[in-house]
């Protein structure tokens, strides 16, 4: 399962590179704004700096239409043509159609916003690199997000997919081990779960005891 950071928070992600064996870092809007970023390349540009120009940086290609999603794409990826992006997209007809066209031109694409079955097969019928089925908002209606990503993954496999599968929206450390469970193919993790995963009292218990003797 591929680890991705969900931060743009530049300490933290070069702590935990160093740290993790992390695939790379997804960032959305939100995320920018909170951090003082100035734009999209900036901040695409000031993450590069950290993890490198090899792993994948995945990065907001937002618009209206069709023709306003393939405009940023462009944008973005000529001011940044050294970095190895992966435009996300949210899914709607128009970010399909976008989503096509960039394939063609041998973009690497994450159709995401994604919350149903029906939706993750016309992702995967484009080739979209990635999918992002949202796992957390998806519980707050009072929904199984967990038996929805388990049913998008296992139609993928059926079909041999060639689309990945990256849960997202992660709230919770029992999240992330449910998507283990159901086998995705990625997940990008919020830093203030990450940290819970190294967590145990067991583990800080027994570390005193060994110090101790």
């Amino acid at each position: 399962m591929k680890i991705f950071l969900d931060t743009i928070d530049l300490t933290e992600i070069k702590k935990y590179n160093e740290i993790l064996e992390i695939a790379g870092v997804t960032t959305n809007p939100n995320l920018a704004r909170r951090f003082g970023m100035s734009d999209d390349i900036e901040m695409v540009k000031e993450i590069g700096k950290v993890i490198g120009k090899n792993k994948e940086i995945h990065v907001e290609a937002f618009g209206d239409t069709s023709e306003e999603i393939i405009k940023n794409s462009h944008r973005i990826k000529k001011n940044c043509s050294n970095l190895n992006l992966v435009f996300k997209i949210p899914f709607s007809e128009e970010g399909v159609k976008a989503a096509k066209f960039l394939k063609k031109e041998k973009y690497s694409t994450n159709l995401h916003l994604i919350f149903s079955v029906g939706q993750a097969i016309i992702s995967s019928s484009v080739n979209s690199n990635y999918i992002c089925p949202l796992i957390g908002r998806l519980d707050d209606i009072g929904h199984d997000a967990i038996d929805n990503l388990s049913k998008i993954i296992s139609s993928y496999k059926i079909y041999n997919s060639k689309t990945l599968v990256m849960g997202s929206s992660i709230r919770n450390l029992n999240h992330v081990i449910n998507c283990y469970k159901i086998g995705v193919d990625a997940i990008t993790i919020p830093m203030k779960v990450v940290k819970e995963m190294f967590n145990h009292p067991l583990t800080d218990t027994g570390y005193q005891s060994f110090k101790k003797d």
